[in-house]
């Protein structure tokens, strides 16, 4: 039987993990940790589950936190376009403040995750969280180049 309470609730825990899902941007975020456990399970000599799973569950937390910043810092822009207009912050369903403790909260997760499993992956995590949000996220509005950059970041990345 359906109470009051649960009635309530289901709705609002069910809009809260759409929302989440979005400002993360999960299906982009799904798609680079299914590389990076590619990678790890083409160059890993030995498979170990908890790796795996401390670089899905950091990989997420990262890549999320970035498109959480990204969406912060172009709240404004995204609230004029159509096609973002309705993103959680510029459609008012999140706010700013709410929206930076969910990308705090993922940075540090990611981090530490990362860093239980190699601290030189957590650092060059942090390093990209950083330069994704203060050179291309700005860059994307000014000039088509911020593709070049963001290329740049990721091949830094790489190495």
């Amino acid at each position: 039987m359906k109470t009051a309470v649960n009635t309530a609730t289901a709705p609002t825990l069910a809009l809260a993990m759409a929302d989440f899902k979005e400002i993360t941007k999960a299906r982009l975020a799904i798609s680079v940790v299914f590389s990076s456990l590619a990678g790890y399970l083409l160059g890993a000599p030995q498979i170990e589950v908890v790796s795996l799973l401390l670089l899905a569950f950091g990989g997420y937390c990262m890549v999320g936190a970035s498109n959480v910043y990204n969406q912060i810092i172009e709240k404004d822009l995204d609230a004029l376009m159509k096609r973002t207009e309705n993103r959680p912050i510029p459609s008012g369903r999140m706010s700013v403040n709410k929206a930076l403790i969910i990308a705090i909260l993922l940075t540090v997760l990611g981090i530490v995750s990362l860093y239980v499993l190699n601290p030189k992956t957590a650092m060059f995590g942090a390093i990209s969280i950083f330069l994704y949000t203060s050179c291309y996220t700005p860059l994307k509005t000014k000039t088509p180049l911020a593709v070049f950059v963001g290329a740049i970041i990721e091949l830094f990345l790489l190495c």
